[in-house]
């Protein structure tokens, strides 16, 4: 009998299925390098298992949800007073990723995702004037915080977090959207007295997909993230959702994409049992990288070898090429 690794324990209790005596403090270290922690808690309460719980690892736990919950209402108070800062000077920012999500419930503190920062995108014309209207309200750009599709990260004594503004999508992102895209499938908000925009829900799945691996090169580093995964399943599971999933295989005749979104679908269902629609059965580059990554995750010690070669063989290529010349 094969035993599951950490990161499939976790997975396991995320489906519900908490075994008799686990090591808690593992469990607890896979996901909080996950940021699933609040997820992990919250299946513990839903499913009964909480009795069963060591108490000082459902404490802590319990502690991890309180603590989320008062930094979610206070990221939402940071995202709030940002738009209004926008909206004062005459710009509607569009809300994107965990933001997007928040804004969206009907109390933005229970969002489940632990968020690192609030991401607000606004037309590269309209860059001068939110700088402006941030600078009047004690705003400050973080150093080095600049990119291509950012001109930084603004924060201000007390914030619990940065906005991270954008004047773009990530290139690997937008490269997948047209101006009919944007114009069709961004939405009018209003909440609080505050106007922004979010993606619909067909939009946001994309997004999530592409962010985590394409962006975030998951795809190539063969890496599996549960935080983005859980994220897919709230958003195909919400009731309120209305996926066009045949403007998302359109989409696939990208084929970083196309690998993106096979390689997600295959491992929503080998993980959780949530399928997503799909227009073909997995090619065999997608059945081989989809073995590669439950290799990984089974097995770490085989990621950090792979990225040593890798790094190795970089350096090496670099190398040669200094010295051809």
């Amino acid at each position: 009998m094969v035993i599951p690794s950490p990161f499939e324990q976790l997975v396991g209790c995320l489906n519900g299925e908490f075994k008799d005596n686990p090591d808690w403090f593992e469990l607890i270290s896979v996901a909080t390098d996950e940021f699933v922690t609040t997820a992990l808690y919250r299946r513990l309460i839903v499913s009964g298992a909480a009795e069963r719980t060591e108490p000082e690892a459902l404490a802590y736990l319990a502690e991890l949800e309180r603590a989320n919950t008062i930094r979610n209402r206070q990221l939402w108070e940071l995202t709030y007073t940002a738009v209004a800062d926008m909206n004062a000077a005459g710009v509607i920012p569009t809300l994107i990723k965990g933001a997007s999500e928040m804004a969206q419930l009907a109390e933005p503190a229970e969002y489940s995702r632990l968020l690192i920062d609030i991401d607000l995108l606004v037309s590269p014309v309209d860059i001068p004037t939110v700088q402006a209207a941030f600078a009047r309200d004690g705003f400050e750009v973080v150093e080095n915080s600049q990119h291509d599709h950012s001109p930084g990260s603004y924060w201000r004594p007390g914030a619990v977090a940065t906005i991270d503004l954008h004047n773009a999508l990530p290139s690997r992102i937008s490269a997948l959207l047209t101006e009919e895209d944007l114009r069709t499938r961004l939405i009018a908000h209003e909440r609080d007295g505050i106007h922004f925009l979010v993606p619909d829900s067909s939009l946001r799945l994309l997004i999530n997909i592409a962010h985590d691996m394409l962006h975030h090169t998951t795809l190539a580093r063969g890496a599996t993230s549960l935080r983005y995964l859980l994220s897919l399943i709230e958003q195909i599971e919400d009731p309120r959702s209305s996926i066009d999933w045949a403007w998302l295989h359109s989409k696939r005749q990208d084929w970083r994409f196309r690998l993106a979104f096979d390689l997600q679908s295959a491992m929503l269902d080998h993980l959780f049992a949530v399928k997503m629609p799909a227009p073909s059965p997995p090619s065999l580059a997608v059945r081989l990288l989809h073995w590669r990554r439950r290799l990984k995750f089974r097995n770490p010690r085989l990621g950090q070898i792979e990225w040593t070669i890798v790094r190795y063989g970089i350096g090496a290529s670099r190398f040669m090429g200094i010295s051809a010349r």
